[in-house]
Formats: structure tokens, C-alpha cells, sequence
């Protein structure tokens, strides 16, 4: 069976879900496209080296009976909206992060996917970075004795060039300001929903459990946002343990080669980057190093798209539906009400 797809959003993350679909073109093939942008749908046409049918409205395309699933990447206050309407038309969706803006728009979703009894997969990429997938299956063997502390990062710090108007020399640096990601209302927030996103769902995966507090600082340093361009997030569990997101468009994470996350348990820690795992045992004065020679942060959204299409033709769940992308959003939504209350958030 090839799937038929048809990509909703055709704005710059799509360049990495065109390669990702090439990837499985003997199984999954894209067959038409919808944006309000007819230059980023051929952008997107010349990138797959095909012509395929295209909607300047992705309602359009989701009555088109020949599509079976879709992909969808748009602006994050448009999720909810064409989450909802891919469900009721009866197409398997994917849908970039975040999953929406809000708890009540995730609801929505969930009931709508339900009801539709489509398979919806969050668009996690980072889940299948190699070191992340080894790290869960190493925790879950119980090779670190119980866990302690698991920190994730995702990090960068974004300057523009030295302009060659000495006037502009001092200021601060890029920011959206002609996307919808300078407005708060779009957007959803500042950068923790957008970037911070990714490692939430990796330390909620890692943990395999769900917080039970939350409490969190955020700052602006380096963008001129109305919100945060950094956030630091702490969580405990249930079992006592405890998580920790960092994440900021301001500046990188730890270490010279960033590190993405680390694990500390009883008998041990892991700690990975985007092509090498690390373990060292207590005791050890050297950690053992696994690579993954060639790996690149390009090659995970292949991954996940050869994921999606095997949950939809083999029929099961896919490692994020709509139960874990609403974890993740939840924490998220905690973690900014714990900064404005300036208190510990129960969940």
C-alpha cells in the first residue's frame, strides 16, 4: 500500500519533511500541497522534483478523496483548527509542535480523533535521535538503577552578522519581527512552547512518567521578544525523581559539543549529544562512548516520517499521539503559570 499525502504548510520546517517523505517514496508519496503561498508551494514542487496538485486553502484538500493522510506544519494557533478538520475528514494526520496553544484546543483534538478513529501522530523528531532511543532503552533495562535526575536541553544563541552600518553595531539580535512568531497570540508564548517543546517531550519520554509539580524561571537576554527567549523548568515526579528542561534562543547549552540530555541514577549516568551516547557506571573514571557515525539532526525527521506511515499502515500507535503531545503541552502551560504566580504548580 502507498500512502497519499498531502503537506499542509509549505513554510521553512517543510523543507525537512520533503526530504524525510523522499526517504519513503516506495512507501508514502506526496500528492499535493495547500498554503496561501503559491512561491512556497513550487519552492516546495522543485525541492521533491515533482508536480503535484496544490490548494490555496487546505480545506480544499482535505475533501480531495485521493489523499489519505496529511502532514501538517502551520503556524501554531492554526493546529488546533486544522488538526480538528484533517480528523473529521477522515485523514491520518501528522502535525508539527506544539500540539496547540492551549489544554481546551487540546481536548478538542483529542475528542475530534477519536471520534474520526484516524491515527494522529505529534511530530516529535527528536525522539528518534539514535542516542535518545539507546538512553530509554538502557533505562528501561534498569541499567542505571533507579533514576535520580534527568536534565534535557535544546539550545542556541542566535546573533546576526556585524552589519556594515555602523549603526546597527550593539543591538541586540535577530528576532521575528515580520512572522507571526512575534505575536504572543500566534505563537502561544516565547520560545519555550516553540523550541522548548522539543526537549520537554524528550525528558517526559526519558522519565516515562508524568510530573506532579512543576516550577520554572524564564528571561529575555539576547532577542528583542515581547516573551521569553530562555526558560528553565524543574519538575518532580511521582517516584520522588526529578527533571529539568533548559532551552533558549540566547545562548548554548553546556559543553563543547552540546549536549542534548543527560540521566543520573543509582548505579550510574547517561548523557548524549546528537551523534554520540555516553555511559559511565559508578566508579568508572572513563565513560564508554557509542557513535553514530553520519548522523545528523536532518535524518530524524526520516525517521519519524518512515514511523508515521508504519503506524498507519500496520495499524497501531505511534510513540506520540494525542496522549503524550497534551503531556507535553501541559507541562509547558504549568511551567509559564509557575513564572507568572511565582509558585510551585501542582499537576
Amino acid at each position: 500500500m502507498t500512502l497519499r499525502i498531502g503537506l499542509i504548510g509549505c513554510g521553512g520546517i517543510t523543507q525537512a519533511h520533503v526530504e524525510g517523505w523522499k526517504t519513503v517514496a516506495d512507501r508514502a508519496q506526496l500528492v499535493a500541497m495547500a498554503d496561501v503561498s503559491p512561491e512556497a508551494m513550487q519552492a516546495r514542487m522543485a525541492q521533491l522534483g515533482a508536480t503535484v496538485k496544490t490548494y490555496r486553502d487546505y480545506h480544499d484538500l482535505l475533501a480531495d478523496p485521493e489523499i489519505d493522510a496529511v502532514d501538517i506544519s502551520l503556524p501554531h494557533h492554526l493546529h488546533r483548527e486544522a488538526i480538528v478538520a484533517a480528523a473529521q475528514a477522515g485523514k491520518h494526520l501528522m502535525t508539527e509542535k506544539p500540539l496547540c496553544l492551549n489544554l481546551d484546543e487540546a481536548n478538542d483534538i483529542a475528542a475530534a480523533v477519536k471520534q474520526a478513529g484516524i491515527t494522529m501522530m505529534a511530530a516529535h523528531n527528536q525522539l528518534f535521535f539514535p542516542a535518545v532511543q539507546q538512553a530509554k532503552q538502557m533505562i528501561m533495562k534498569g541499567d542505571l538503577g533507579p533514576i535520580y535526575m534527568i536534565h534535557s536541553f535544546d539550545c542556541s544563541a542566535r546573533r546576526r552578522p556585524l552589519a556594515a552600518d555602523k549603526r546597527q553595531w550593539g543591538q541586540t539580535g535577530v528576532a521575528f519581527s515580520d512572522t507571526w512568531r512575534s505575536d504572543p497570540s500566534k505563537m502561544g508564548g516565547g520560545e519555550y512552547i516553540d523550541t522548548g517543546y522539543h526537549p520537554t517531550y524528550r525528558l517526559l519520554f526519558l522519565a516515562g512518567q508524568t510530573p506532579v509539580e512543576v516550577s520554572a524561571m524564564m528571561g529575555t537576554y539576547r532577542l528583542p521578544l515581547k516573551e521569553e527567549d530562555t526558560a528553565n523548568v524543574m519538575l518532580k515526579f511521582a517516584d520522588g525523581s526529578m527533571g529539568h528542561v533548559f532551552t533558549s534562543w540566547a545562548m548554548p547549552a553546556p559543553g563543547s559539543r552540546p549536549i542534548l540530555f543527560s540521566v543520573t541514577g543509582e548505579a550510574g549516568q547517561l548523557w548524549g549529544e546528537i551523534d554520540r551516547l555516553y555511559y559511565q557506571p559508578v566508579g568508572f573514571q572513563q565513560p564508554a562512548v557509542v557513535e553514530y557515525p553520519g548522523w545528523n539532526y536532518g535524518k530524524s525527521f526520516g525517521v519519524e516520517i518512515a514511523h508515521f506511515v508504519e503506524a498507519v499502515t500496520q495499524g497501531f500507535e505511534p510513540l506520540h499521539s494525542v496522549s503524550e503531545a497534551t503531556d507535553t503541552l501541559r507541562i509547558i502551560m504549568a511551567a509559564y503559570e509557575a513564572t507568572d504566580s511565582n509558585r510551585i504548580v501542582k499537576l
